[in-house]
């Protein structure tokens, strides 16, 4: 802004509408463009419910959270296109009858898996399920093949790839070879050695499957990537720090954009991705991950409550929460009481509670693991939740209590 433009009294843009206000506008735009469906707005699962239906007939749910965020994002002036293109990928859902028709469409998509646990709940008492065909990449990071259509993609399930006669496999490798063909962008050389995708079409988090092309980058060691949202992939090598601090600083702007992904660090160690910590970066990148499984927790714990609502369950939903030391560490925590049927989220501490008198302990995961391991049923819920029924005996929480009784201050 020039000296002297910050004298002239130009109207401020409009502020962007808040979630309801742009569930109205979209079951609107839906109207306009001809859609003959019925919805409500559910505002605490952030997402729009088809009404209307018979008896027995399952619902269609609209999430709206990607959506409202392009739009907030987008110029004033650029609003009404941005809305025009949301609700055709919403009503323009076809998906080809045959694998040849199909072929020159699929692509590799990475995703998180709560993304896909979350459908699930979603769906849950469906007739039919989604079953998302995926294949894990590194932890909740997860590799799909999807249909890239005009206006949407679509992510293919295990019964679509049946009716094509395709395996998963067959159809990941036409998916990458497609993806191939369309990754000739060069990359943008950023400070410190680090790249970044340039492709432009929302599958550049995809292009960490092309590891010869990461390889033809001027890095410095194994391929390092972060993948902080669809659209973006950063690259650096493992052997230079100052471009491996880059990353995390570019990765931590680029996780607050629309369509996050886990941000993980990954290195390629010539067969697989795995997960990488540098030493001199675990806190901060544990932060990062600490705020995204806190949001997944969140949606979580918010779908699985209006479940056991309707199901009459009476099953506690523990919280998942971040706790802040003096010294700036986080570590995440739950509380596991006594006598308390409940679902726990796997945090870094799990706070032992006997509410008879009012005492807690704060344990670590790997020791609750290692001591009371038979007390954690595992579940199917994504993120991971553990469901207790029981809880340590009295002689075993004193020990808790007597090694544990307050939260490390570091460390």
């Amino acid at each position: 802004m020039g000296f002297f433009d910050r004298f002239r009294k130009t109207p401020a843009p409009p502020p962007p509408p808040t979630l309801a206000e742009f569930a109205e506008l979209f079951m609107a735009a839906l109207r306009a463009a001809g859609d003959t469906r019925t919805w409500c707005t559910e505002l605490a699962h952030s997402r729009l419910v088809q009404t209307g239906l018979a008896e027995g007939e399952q619902p269609a749910f609209i999430n709206l959270p990607n959506m409202h965020r392009d739009y907030a994002d987008a110029a004033p002036d650029a609003r009404e296109a941005t809305m025009r293109r949301a609700v055709a990928g919403m009503m323009h859902q076809d998906v080809p009858a045959t694998l040849a028709e199909a072929r020159a469409r699929l692509r590799p998509v990475i995703r998180s898996a709560t993304e896909r646990g979350y459908l699930d709940l979603q769906t849950h008492g469906h007739a039919k399920r989604p079953d998302l065909a995926y294949r894990t990449l590194c932890e909740n990071l997860e590799i799909g093949i999807a249909c890239d259509g005009e206006f949407n993609v679509m992510r293919l399930n295990h019964a679509q790839l049946a009716t094509w006669g395709v395996s998963f496999d067959e159809a990941l490798a036409i998916a990458i070879d497609n993806l191939r063909e369309t990754s000739s962008t060069p990359w943008l050389a950023l400070q410190n050695g680090v790249f970044l995708s340039q492709f432009g079409d929302f599958y550049d988090a995809s292009r960490l499957l092309l590891t010869d092309l990461l390889y033809r980058q001027s890095i410095s060691g194994a391929p390092v990537v972060m993948a902080p949202n669809r659209a973006v992939l950063l690259l650096t090598g493992d052997r230079n720090e100052a471009g491996l601090q880059t990353l995390v600083e570019l990765a931590e702007q680029a996780y607050a954009q629309s369509r996050p992904l886990p941000p993980l660090m990954l290195r390629w160690n010539g067969e697989a991705w795995e997960r990488f910590v540098p030493p001199a970066l675990a806190a901060r990148l544990h932060r990062m991950r600490l705020r995204e499984r806190d949001a997944d927790y969140q949606d979580q714990q918010d779908a699985l409550v209006a479940l056991h609502a309707r199901e009459g369950r009476d099953v506690f939903v523990a919280k998942h929460t971040v706790l802040q030391s003096a010294d700036g560490e986080q570590r995440s925590v739950c509380a596991w009481s006594e006598g308390v049927h409940a679902l726990l989220p796997d945090t870094d501490f799990f706070v032992l509670v006997r509410a008879a008198t009012k005492q807690t302990a704060f344990v670590p995961r790997a020791v609750v693991m290692a001591r009371f391991a038979d007390h954690l049923k595992p579940t199917s819920y994504l993120p991971v939740r553990h469901e207790v029924v029981s809880f340590p005996d009295q002689a075993e929480f004193e020990e808790m209590l007597a090694s544990y009784e307050k939260l490390p201050s570091g460390g």
